[in-house]
């Protein structure tokens, strides 16, 4: 328990929020009850009942225990991936999918989701800005190579039109 107490506050509340964000799924995230006097009924789904949930849980639980192997300095190998880049895009994903599901789930919410809109959103900005503090810089996209428009069919452009570059025509 002394590691996890000298381990600094952002890495706390990104576990922390691992943690509790891994306990909440398990919760209802969308409730309906209805009918009346003993005919009475209730429905609910937590966040494993989708496949995007079930990708969301995952990525907690494997967020989860990254940054357990962070805080006990295990080694696990990752390529040319700095252990800080990996443990941003994991925040970084679990957000996405976590804002989705909040979307797409817009009926019959229950404080559940809630919870869990907050805690990714305090996983993610905690995890970036640790991510920043270590030195991580985002991986740059190719530059642009000059060609502009679309259609990926090459150079030829595949059309039958008769515009300008076509040869053909009138």
């Amino acid at each position: 328990m002394d590691v996890l107490m000298k381990l600094s506050r952002d890495v706390q509340i990104v576990l922390g929020g691992a943690l509790l964000y891994v306990i909440v799924s398990f919760f209802d995230w969308q409730s309906a009850s209805g009918g009346s006097g003993i005919y009475s009924y209730s429905v609910g789904f937590n966040e494993w009942h989708s496949f995007i949930g079930l990708l969301a849980g995952l990525l907690a639980l494997a967020l989860l225990a990254w940054e357990l192997t962070r805080a006990f300095d295990i080694k696990v190998p990752t390529g040319s991936l700095t252990p800080g880049l990996v443990s941003a895009g994991l925040a970084g994903l679990l957000l996405v999918l976590t804002v989705i599901i909040f979307l797409d789930w817009s009926d019959y919410r229950a404080w559940p989701e809630f919870v869990g809109l907050i805690l990714s959103l305090v996983i993610g900005g905690f995890a970036f800005k640790r991510a920043k503090e270590e030195g991580v810089e985002m991986p740059n996209l190719p530059k642009n190579t000059g060609h502009t428009g679309g259609g990926g069919m090459g150079s030829s452009g595949g059309s039958s039109g008769g515009g300008p570059d076509s040869g053909g025509g009138s």
